[in-house]
């Protein structure tokens, strides 16, 4: 199998580039800029827009402790729609990003009057993690950040993007197919429910019930994918007519040594390509590589990214 490293990015559809950006970068702490593209056609990306023209412009930011990165598209054509207008916590598809924190609580005192929090911060105990202090936000377009804080996690007001949150139907399903195929092997916490009762306000259901993982693809617990279940209220399905671009989390770009190799791995495992390997001259990312977007098992995008060192 292919040998994959973790989450590089994830990707979010916005409507305001300027004012997510402002958001992300002086509140969220994602003050480093790793791209910043302007609007241009990528005929590139055709494929996986299902379009015969792909317009946008974009950009891609990081927090200066590192972890995962956030890129930030603004679709222009085809013509970008909300995904959700409501997003709920639980919902399938990419459903937040988690952010490390020295202290929630001081995060939270310091941004309240300027962030719209789910609630005040709380504090659970997780397998693996114990005590663990989080906090949701919604961004200017509605959606959702975990905030948190644990003894393994530290440094600085913010300690770096965590892990990417996906909402998924079946877990067991969902975490073979990422631990297979994904090579994300190391189980860092264990599948609980210490989350069920505490997620509320996020999903907008009392008595909310989830079940959820965390998962490496190393020991070190670096840029993780957390895979989670709401089994009261159930997820809501991914709308059929969703493309790549409209307003929302579109999708978790994982780092591969071997496009060619991933490709033949997902196909042989009778997995959905949204597009074959693609070869970049640098003109997304601002850097030469490859990529290929397929479909997890609940349909939800991923791309596979091999970028030089």
């Amino acid at each position: 199998m292919s040998e994959m490293s973790g989450v590089h990015h994830m990707a979010m559809g916005v409507e305001g580039l300027e004012t997510m950006k402002t958001f992300y970068r002086d509140l969220m702490g994602f003050t480093e800029v790793y791209a910043d593209f302007g609007e241009s056609e990528q005929e590139i990306m055709r494929e996986v827009t299902r379009s015969s023209r792909t317009v946008f412009s974009g950009t891609i930011l990081r927090q200066k402790a590192g972890g995962i990165l956030l890129e930030l598209i603004h679709m222009v054509e085809p013509s970008p729609r909300p995904i959700r207008r409501d997003v709920r916590y639980g919902d399938i598809g990419v459903a937040k990003i988690t952010v490390a924190a020295s202290s929630v609580r001081s995060v939270y005192e310091e941004l309240k009057d300027r962030v719209q929090f789910c609630s005040t911060p709380k504090t659970t105990l997780a397998p693996n993690l114990g005590d663990y202090e989080f906090v949701y936000c919604r961004d200017p377009e509605g959606n959702l950040v975990e905030i948190v804080s644990t003894s393994l996690w530290s440094g600085g007001e913010f300690g770096g993007a965590l892990a990417a949150g996906i909402a998924v139907s079946d877990l067991e399903r969902s975490v073979r197919f990422y631990r297979n195929h994904l090579g994300f092997s190391v189980v860092m916490v264990e599948t609980h429910e210490a989350f069920s009762g505490l997620v509320d306000e996020v999903s907008g259901t009392a008595g909310t019930r989830v079940r959820s993982c965390l998962l490496s693809a190393d020991v070190r617990g670096e840029a993780m994918v957390e895979l989670f279940e709401t089994l009261t209220p159930r997820g809501r399905s991914i709308p059929f007519s969703t493309r790549w671009g409209d307003y929302g989390y579109l999708q978790v770009a994982f780092n591969c040594d071997d496009i060619p190799g991933i490709a033949w791995d997902l196909e042989k495992a009778g997995m959905d390509l949204l597009c074959g390997p693609k070869v970049m001259e640098g003109s997304i990312l601002g850097h030469p590589g490859e990529f290929l977007y397929a479909r997890d098992p609940d349909g939800i995008p991923i791309e596979c990214l091999s970028l030089p060192a």
